[in-house]
């Protein structure tokens, strides 16, 4: 009995799998579909001879050859049911190699989704009096067209006098499966209380957790009594406990997180449904954002559910500043977004809608979790809308993740300036750290294998990378989405979730890591053709150092933008009187090799607040004529400042150097500025006349 379970646990597998699609554009073709399927059928000879590691080599170089989405398709409609069947049995790496395969055909029958036609001919045949006809019907709408026939069947799920047609086509969706839910889910939403009691009971029968909120919702609250009993019944079918509200927060935390549990690699969409004047509708929406907009209908939902729920409303916030941080991460990647861009930029509007309390507990998670983009644009709305200090602000101050650290110290420091209060010792630490920060290589280690994985890391981090390390294909393929910039990319060819093959198509498609060094630890060269470089085990690591060595131009914008933005809050702060002292050594130790951009604010801080200490480092900087006009002049206004602040009086080398420059062939605004600077020190007269005397002009005809 066991085995005839499991026998019929992967059958049922294999359908959900073959009715899946996952729509995004399409990788160039790099092999035939014949050279696809020889390869294939010769890895299924080996398998059938008893040969399984050789069979698992021939089905791996299958998905080297990186089939088109097309070529993937003709192989999977040329091979038996049986034969895909007996590799899933396999279990470990075969069946991860067959998902993989099954997927990628899904996408060669996308183009084909939403024809209106061919699925109105295949809903005839499906009220066939042949079963033959029937079944064929149903399997041609799954595996061919899936999510989009549900628009054309809910008319007959609605007819109290069509019986048969009705429970043809309920059972139709029931066969169909998991890729049917999500606009069935949305069809919930018509006032026809009798095809709301249809839909609750198809959904019973499908059993997919992702429509138990809903149903919960429905069982609870819908105003006929027999959608209520028909929901009630559905739900206890799906799992649920009884809790819309804690349903539907789940669900959009599972969303943001692209758990496997709501969003596996298959069940990815081009569209997003929902209910407007009678009927579905389908919203075309980017795969980069496809998460995130699920993630805001879940916790719309809950906010439904309960109108006081800070969670959803800081659901909400977390899933639009995600999505306004992955068009920004975009954009600084060179990509072009068009409307899209201009149509995020409205949702600026729902988040500052959401509250304080809940941009705070959405920069609470995203702290907790890492999650540094999404962090970033949450400290920026609150450092933007806050009057005084979070609990959430505090806390990514602290954080482990430089960037956050300094977002939250450039808030905190603006916030200190509205409410004209004084920073914290923290805030000042943190804006001086973010002012110096030097730039830093950020890797990614994703390998099955711990031990060499964590060996791999910390010889990385030896060298100044900062590792993150992942020991399963879905857990870092999430962490690179969420990643504001990374410069190296190490994969083993040993994961135990996903194929390798996966791995790469996912960092591949991607427009953000696209040009991404990637490394694979292999033994192997089967994917030489498609990553930077191969690491054999326990190989040089000179590797990775010379894929990453260009890698490094949009984390040092980004850096450099937030070092000028801390230092300029740092001279806000200053001029106002707050104390910044501990963050004079970082200014200073940022003038050497930092660009305009950085050390020009630097100088106003440290104008601001520096003594003798820090006059000798701008007089470095005025004196350097390798350095910019613009950098020339604001040393020496910062040091006119300290001089007068301070009664600087010397020492003889600074005054020296200060009149050098006064009579050098030096730009007239640097000789100017440096005579303001020699006018507020405290010099004795003697001194000041011979200064004098050497700046002599004479006007001449």
């Amino acid at each position: 009995m066991t085995g005839m379970r499991r026998y019929c646990g992967l059958f049922a597998l294999l359908t959900v799998l073959h009715l899946c699609a996952l729509v995004s554009p399409a990788p160039a073709l790099t092999a035939t579909p014949d050279e696809a399927a020889d390869l294939f059928q010769e890895g299924v000879e080996l398998l059938n001879r008893g040969d399984d590691a050789a069979a698992l080599k021939k089905f791996n170089a299958v998905l080297a050859l990186d089939p088109s989405h097309a070529a993937a398709y003709e192989l999977w409609k040329s091979t038996e049911h049986e034969v895909w069947l007996q590799i899933l049995v396999k279990g470990g790496q075969y069946e991860i190699v067959a998902k993989r395969l099954m997927s990628r055909a899904q996408l060669g029958r996308a183009a084909a989704a939403d024809d209106e036609d061919a699925i109105r001919s295949l809903l005839r045949d499906v009220q066939s009096d042949d079963v033959l006809v029937r079944a064929q019907a149903v399997r041609s709408l799954y595996a061919n067209h899936g999510e989009y026939a549900v628009q054309y069947m809910l008319q007959s799920l609605s007819d109290e006098n069509a019986d048969d047609r009705r429970i043809q086509f309920m059972h139709a969706l029931t066969q169909m499966g998991t890729n049917v839910v999500l606009p069935l889910v949305a069809a919930l939403d018509t006032g026809d209380a009798y095809l709301r009691r249809n839909l609750a009971l198809t959904l019973g029968y499908i059993g997919d957790p992702r429509s138990a909120a809903a149903l919960t919702w429905h069982a609870r609250n819908d105003s006929d009594d027999g959608v209520r009993m028909a929901a009630a019944e559905a739900a206890k079918k799906v799992g649920s406990n009884g809790d819309a509200l804690a349903l539907y927060l789940q669900m959009g935390d599972a969303y943001h997180h692209r758990r496997a549990s709501v969003l596996r690699a298959v069940d990815y969409s081009a569209v997003i449904w929902s209910w407007s004047d009678g009927a579905l509708v389908a919203t075309a929406v980017p795969r980069f954002l496809y998460n995130e907009e699920l993630s805001k209908n879940a916790y719309y939902g809950a906010l439904a559910a309960d109108p006081g729920s800070l969670d959803a409303r800081a659901g909400l916030a977390r899933a639009y500043v995600a999505e306004q941080a992955e068009l920004e991460l975009r954009a600084a990647a060179g990509l072009d977004d068009g409307d899209l861009a201009d149509q995020v930029a409205e949702t600026a509007i729902a988040v500052n809608t959401t509250g304080l309390g809940a941009l705070d507990q959405a920069l609470a998670w995203a702290v907790r979790e890492n999650d540094s983009a999404t962090g970033i644009g949450l400290i920026r709305v609150l450092g933007q809308n806050s009057s005084t200090p979070t609990a959430s602000l505090g806390a990514a101050l602290t954080s482990s993740d430089g960037a956050l650290r300094g977002e939250a110290a450039v808030a905190l420091g603006e916030i200190a300036l509205r409410s004209r209060s004084a920073p914290t010792q923290a805030v000042v630490l943190g804006l001086g750290e973010a002012a110096g920060r030097e730039i830093m290589r950020i890797g990614i280690v994703i390998d099955g294998d711990e031990s060499r994985g964590h060996a791999l890391a910390d010889a990385l981090a030896a060298k100044g990378v900062v590792v993150n390390f992942w020991n399963t294909g879905a857990k870092g393929l999430a962490l690179i989405k969420r990643a504001p910039g990374v410069d190296v990319i190490v994969v083993a060819d040993n994961l135990p979730d996903l194929s390798v093959d996966q791995v790469i198509d996912e960092i591949r498609r991607d427009e953000r890591t696209a040009e991404t060094p990637l490394v694979m630890i292999s033994d192997s060269d089967t994917y030489a053709d498609r990553v930077n470089a191969i690491l054999a085990p326990g190989g040089d690591l000179g590797v990775i150092e010379e894929a990453m060595a260009d890698s490094l131009d949009g984390d040092r914008a980004r850096a450099d933008l937030l070092a000028a933005q801390a230092a300029s809050t740092l001279a806000n702060l200053a001029r106002s009187g707050a104390h910044v002292g501990e963050a004079l050594a970082a200014l200073t130790g940022s003038l050497a090799a930092r660009p305009d951009a950085v050390c020009i604010p630097a100088m106003a801080a440290l104008g601001a607040a520096g003594g003798a200490t820090e006059a000798a480092a701008l007089a470095a900087v005025l004196s350097d004529e390798a350095r910019s006009n613009a950098a020339r002049e604001a040393a020496a206004g910062a040091l006119a400042q300290v001089a007068a602040r301070a009664a600087l009086s010397g020492p003889p080398e600074l005054l020296e150097g200060l009149g050098a420059v006064v009579r050098s062939g030096s730009s007239l605004g640097v000789r100017v500025a440096a005579s303001r600077a020699i006018s507020n020190m405290s010099i004795d007269d003697a001194t000041r006349a011979a200064i004098t005397q050497g700046a002599r002009v004479n006007i001449s005809q």
